[in-house]
């Protein structure tokens, strides 16, 4: 349910409304959604974010330039785009996430044209309606699960990020204040909660259901032969700006993976020193594992891994272009078909996400229904695909 709400507040597109790619109609003629999946802190892309922080003054002007030429309703020198029972959507909250997304567009390399502008200006409307609507349901269960969820994920970010000071770096070139970017993610994961409650969690997939899908195609449950292996990595650029560290620091990283072989050939355990000195994130915390096939790893891993008797280390530190590798070969997984009762979950759980995509829009209609949602005049469209 995570992957329904995109990341820093600003989804490109609405909650559950998002267009990608080609979807088929309902029988109502309406299209399924295809929801907008995006995080840029989470994967903490630094150097899309200084790109952002050169960026946002030009995009700020760009759009205030466009906004000028809309007609809006003003209440006390407020231009206001939609109201409803105790709802009230004004001009300049649009704008400002048009502006961040107009920013983050620029610092991709992609130019919006007008046209693009005014879509996702009447996007962004219809997500700050819906996400209102949304959080005003919220009870005290909700609350308190996204306040869980919060600091658990910022927490997380942190911890993966190349230092605390570095990520809170990257959030103030982003725009973001500390205290800005955790009220962000509550909120976000406040909508989750309420999402999950009052729509996924009534809906139900049938055993038969799961079923049919699993026979429906039997070439998807085939595995290929696969390896299990681990590796302790010393990486040789900066994981910041993705720069190649200083030679001296190459060095002495080298000598420090050395090193780190020597002790596993004399009997320390692999689990407990990639814990303790791995620089890869993404393993570390599992004792640097990895399951992959043939062609999924780059060739110095193919080289060093493939070949080997499970439960050997390689015999030498393996370089490639991010640092340098111990590995060790753990087990080989044959291959096989996956039996119905490994995937039942994963196929029930992506029954329920199609379902959502359908409900998700119906939920944000009636909530709409409910408040007597009205866009005023001057309040902008988003273009149909």
């Amino acid at each position: 349910m995570r992957l329904l709400i995109a990341s820093l507040w600003m989804w490109l597109l609405p909650i559950g409304l998002a267009q990608n790619g080609t979807t088929p109609p309902t029988a109502s003629g309406r299209p399924v959604p295809k929801l907008v999946l995006t995080n840029s802190l989470d994967a903490f892309t630094a150097p899309a974010a200084r790109a952002l922080s050169t960026t946002a003054s030009t995009a700020s002007t760009a759009t205030a330039t466009s906004t000028s030429k809309v007609q809006t309703v003003s209440t006390n020198g407020e231009s206001v785009w939609a109201e409803g029972d105790g709802l009230r959507i004004t001009a300049s909250a649009v704008n400002a996430k048009v502006s961040r997304s107009f920013a983050e567009a620029a610092a991709a390399g992609r130019s919006l044209s007008d046209r693009d502008l005014t879509a996702l200006r009447g996007r962004t409307l219809d997500t700050l309606i819906f996400v209102q609507l949304v959080l005003r349901r919220a009870d005290q269960g909700d609350t308190n699960r996204a306040l869980f969820e919060t600091k658990s994920r910022i927490d997380g970010m942190i911890k993966n990020a190349p230092s605390a000071d570095a990520f809170f770096r990257t959030l103030a070139q982003a725009g973001y204040t500390e205290e800005s970017f955790r009220r962000e993610k509550f909120e976000e994961a406040l909508v989750v909660n309420i999402i999950d409650r009052e729509v996924k969690n009534r809906i139900r997939i049938p055993d038969s259901e799961i079923q049919g899908y699993y026979d429906s195609d039997d070439t998807r449950w085939k595995k290929p032969d696969q390896v299990k292996a681990a590796q302790i990595f010393f990486a040789t650029i900066n994981a910041e700006n993705r720069e190649k560290l200083p030679t001296d620091v190459i060095e002495a990283k080298k000598k420090k993976a050395e090193a780190t072989l020597a002790q596993l050939q004399a009997g320390t355990n692999f689990t407990t020193l990639a814990k303790q000195l791995s620089e890869d994130p993404t393993s570390r915390e599992r004792g640097g594992e990895y399951v992959f096939q043939k062609g999924q790893m780059f060739p110095e891993f193919e080289k060093a891994v493939w070949d080997l008797k499970p439960g050997t280390l390689h015999s030498q530190v393996v370089t490639t272009q991010f640092g340098f590798h111990v590995f060790k070969k753990l087990e080989e997984v044959p291959a096989r078909i996956i039996p119905l009762a490994e995937v039942t979950e994963q196929i029930r759980d992506l029954m329920i996400q199609r379902d959502m995509e359908v409900r998700i829009p119906e939920y944000g209609d009636r909530l709409r229904a409910e408040a007597h949602v009205k866009l005023l005049p001057g309040a902008p469209q988003p273009f149909q695909p």
